[in-house]
């Protein structure tokens, strides 16, 4: 079987599936669950935080040191974001069955 490529915001669902499943998680379950490399999945977070997504909290009692959560703008996306693929992969199926395509006009 073909490797598929992920978009950036497949991965950005990824993680933020992630957040939702556990509620609360550290960098390295993040990338673990999202199989991404650890390097890259903080390069993302960061991101995601950046941009109000994911919540960033310091945990200074008990490891992981950096917990991350989801925000209601962040499981918004995912939302919209499952929404979009399924609408998108129906279509594409739906295609295939029929043997038709859109065509531009």
């Amino acid at each position: 079987m073909p490797a598929v490529n992920r978009s950036r915001y497949d991965i950005y669902a990824d993680i933020i599936s992630v957040l939702q499943f556990y509620n609360e998680a550290g960098i390295s379950q993040i990338a673990r669950r999202a199989n991404l490399p650890i390097d890259r999945a903080k390069g993302l977070v960061e991101f995601m935080v950046s941009r109000g997504l994911i919540l960033r909290q310091e945990n200074p009692k008990k490891r992981p040191n950096v917990i991350y959560t989801g925000t209601n703008r962040g499981y918004q996306y995912y939302e919209l974001y499952k929404q979009l693929h399924h609408m998108v992969v129906e279509l594409t199926d739906d295609e295939l069955e029929l043997g038709t395509g859109f065509e531009m006009k």
